[in-house]
Order: structure tokens, then C-alpha cells, then sequence
């Protein structure tokens, strides 16, 4: 894990020194409830008449951190660097209406690269491209045994990646095993047989 360690201090790096503005901010709101909740709550069901699904999520699944390709997914000149899904309290916060000045790509978010871009070096001296997006997901499933993610952004299009979360290799330290396996379309392009690794952040 200490190639990923290495990638992803580089992509926060990135954030940190160009900040939201460097990112594309996707505006809409999607609906965010528990997986349980859908399932007993009549107002959790999909509006069809407005053509919108509800989000949702296994309560007692913790799926946090970020899950990385080992090798490169490009889509152009987009390439992606992690998707990040957040801890089960901001999962909460946001749910209840909170956190949205906080979090403005919400609980789930994926970020990407533009590699045509200058690269620049962060403060620990790692290089990065300059030009990043993250794309919220406006609508994601979670649980363990699958994951999707619907989003779109100005630049990509829209981003759709689903497939398998493996519960038991999510949060596990050194496994070597993917944590996520599946497909993902951005912008009508699609790329099969994917894998992510999961990676704490630690």
C-alpha cells in the first residue's frame, strides 16, 4: 500500500494547494436514506413521476475510505485518481440535512485528473497534475456485496461505476486484494473488469 500512500498524499496535495475551485462543483441534491429505511419507509421509495431514485446505504456496513485503481483508468484526458466514500457520522450529518456547506460533493465523490494538465509539487515534494474534478454522486448504492455510482460533471459527462464492494477486504490493511471489482462508464466510454484497492488515508 505504500505506492497508493504515496498517490494519493500527492492528489490531496493537489486539493489542498487549488481548493474547491480547482474542482467542478455538481449541483443537485439527491435523496439519502438507510438501506433499512427504504425498505419499511413508503416515502423512501423512488418518485417515478419524477424520474428520481433515492439513495441508499447498509447501515451498519462501514465502507469508508478511498478505493484507487492500481494501474491507470483514463477516459480521454481524465484519468481517475480515487473515489472517496465518507464515514458512517457524516453519512448521518448529511442525511439530516447537515454538513452541506461542509461537504459540497457530499458523502460519496469520485476525483479525477486532467493529465494534459502542468503538473505541479505539493509541500512533501510530490508531483501532481494541477487540473483536478470531483464528481458527486447524485445517486450511489452501498452495501456490502455491491456499489453504484451515478454522476455527472461539465467536463466528463456522466460517470457511472457499479459492481461489488468485498466486505471483507474493505478496511483490511494489506490485503493485495481489490476491494471493489466492477465496470464504470464515463462520458459513454466504458472500461469492464475494473478494480479498485482500498486504502484508509493512514
Amino acid at each position: 500500500m505504500t505506492a497508493i500512500s504515496r498517490l494519493l498524499t500527492a492528489g490531496a496535495g493537489a486539493l489542498a494547494l487549488n481548493g474547491v475551485a480547482a474542482c467542478e462543483d455538481n449541483a443537485g441534491t439527491a435523496g439519502w436514506v438507510d438501506v433499512e429505511e427504504a425498505a419499511t419507509t413508503p416515502a423512501a421509495e423512488p418518485d417515478h413521476a419524477a424520474q428520481e431514485r433515492v439513495s441508499t446505504r447498509e447501515q451498519h456496513f462501514d465502507a469508508y475510505g478511498y478505493y484507487m485503481p492500481q494501474g491507470s483508468l483514463q477516459f480521454g484526458n481524465w484519468r481517475l485518481h480515487h473515489i472517496h466514500i465518507a464515514p458512517g457520522f457524516e453519512f448521518e450529518a448529511w442525511e439530516a440535512g447537515g454538513r452541506r456547506d461542509a461537504m459540497p460533493f457530499g458523502p460519496v465523490f469520485a476525483v479525477f485528473e486532467d493529465v494534459s494538465s502542468p503538473m505541479g509539487t505539493n509541500e512533501l515534494g510530490q508531483e501532481y497534475y494541477e487540473v483536478s474534478t470531483r464528481v458527486r454522486a447524485d445517486y450511489y448504492r452501498i452495501e456490502d456485496g455491491a456499489f453504484t455510482f451515478e454522476g455527472a460533471d461539465p467536463e466528463l459527462g456522466t460517470v457511472i461505476i457499479d459492481g461489488t464492494l468485498h466486505g471483507d477486504v474493505v478496511r483490511a490493511q494489506d490485503t493485495g486484494e481489490p476491494a471493489f471489482t466492477g465496470g464504470m462508464e464515463v462520458g459513454g466510454d466504458r472500461v469492464r473488469n475494473m478494480s479498485l484497492y482500498w486504502y484508509g488515508g493512514d
